[in-house]
């Protein structure tokens, strides 16, 4: 006789030559093509109360207690508009005549500066205005110019001197 062990082993081997031999698929394959075959469920009737709503969404939830209304609502001002009454127009005489084509005449002139300015390169993009060069402020680098050795005849002034160049 046969323990269960036995069995139970050679139901696994049985099941892996099949495996190997193409017979059979794997089980986790075998679970996958069986649940991809299952029919869907309806869920479309399912009603969710709006206590687990709330848990769920937080603050961003809203319930829904009125139905849906088919229109937009129209807007209703209570005041009624004022009407501003229009300037009564003004009749055209010869003086306000000629300062409109005084005017116009003005307006046409810098239209035409202005259209040369930007053709010739006369409004540039700098329009702040002459500034300092920027690079004046860099010292040049260079050697050392040598001191007088009239001054320093020491060695304790010599050793004073190079450490001052080394802290500036």
């Amino acid at each position: 006789m046969q323990s269960i062990g036995d069995f139970a082993e050679n139901l696994i081997l049985g099941q892996v030559e099949d495996i190997k031999e193409g017979k059979s698929l794997p089980p986790k394959l075998e679970e996958a093509k069986a649940t991809a075959n299952a029919p869907a469920k309806d869920i479309s009737n399912i009603k969710v109360p709006d206590e687990m709503m709330q848990e769920i969404l937080g603050e961003g939830f809203h319930p829904q207690d009125t139905p849906a209304s088919e229109g937009f609502p129209e807007l209703v001002w209570e005041e009624p508009e004022e009407e501003v009454p229009a300037p009564e127009p003004m009749q055209l005489t010869e003086e306000t005549g000629k300062e409109l084509v005084s005017l116009l005449e003005e307006v046409k002139g810098m239209v035409a500066d202005l259209k040369e300015m930007t053709t010739a390169g006369g409004l540039g993009v700098n329009l702040g205005g002459p500034c300092k060069d920027p690079m004046k402020k860099i010292k040049p680098k260079g050697y050392i110019s040598p001191t007088s050795s009239r001054k320093t005849n020491s060695r304790k002034a010599i050793l004073k001197q190079s450490i001052k160049r080394r802290f500036r």
